[in-house]
């Protein structure tokens, strides 16, 4: 299978509902690390712990967000090489844990086995495909 025929002709709505989503919720993390670097210069103890503790949740969002498109480019067949480059890591499996195919398939409407617990990333995916596409396609506006 070619680079080429390995995945859709269009890019899955709900790729783009997570990638709002995530980057929404990174971003608030990462307002949030600004404003804890200017309203505690003077305690030095709360302004490297609370920068900190933002800065690791936006990035917690970034690596989760980079996996999960890492593991669906996967599923679709990408050329391994070509994800490698486009990740610029020699190791695209770093990325792509657990949490990341839960969460690719609850965005894509897999199904939970029979008698099994949905885990907690999987519905994640499926609340942000149900809410975040709107049935005609459409994503609906940003209001962050």
């Amino acid at each position: 299978m070619s680079s080429n025929d390995a995945h859709p002709a269009v890019v899955p709505v709900e790729l783009i509902a997570l990638v709002q989503d995530f980057v929404r919720w990174g971003r608030s993390h990462l307002d949030d690390a600004v404003r804890a670097a200017h309203q505690h210069v003077d305690r030095p103890g709360d302004w490297h712990r609370l920068v900190l503790y933002a800065l690791t949740d936006a990035l917690a969002y970034n690596f989760l967000l980079v996996g999960s498109l890492a593991a669906y480019l996967q599923e679709q067949g990408l050329d391994s090489e070509l994800l490698r480059r486009h990740l610029q890591s020699p190791d695209p499996d770093r990325y792509i844990n657990q949490e990341a195919l839960d969460l690719v398939g609850g965005l894509m409407g897999r199904t939970i086995g029979e008698g099994q617990r949905e885990p907690t990333w999987h519905f994640i995916g499926r609340q942000i495909a149900e809410c975040g596409v709107q049935r005609d396609g459409e994503m609906p506006s940003d209001k962050a």
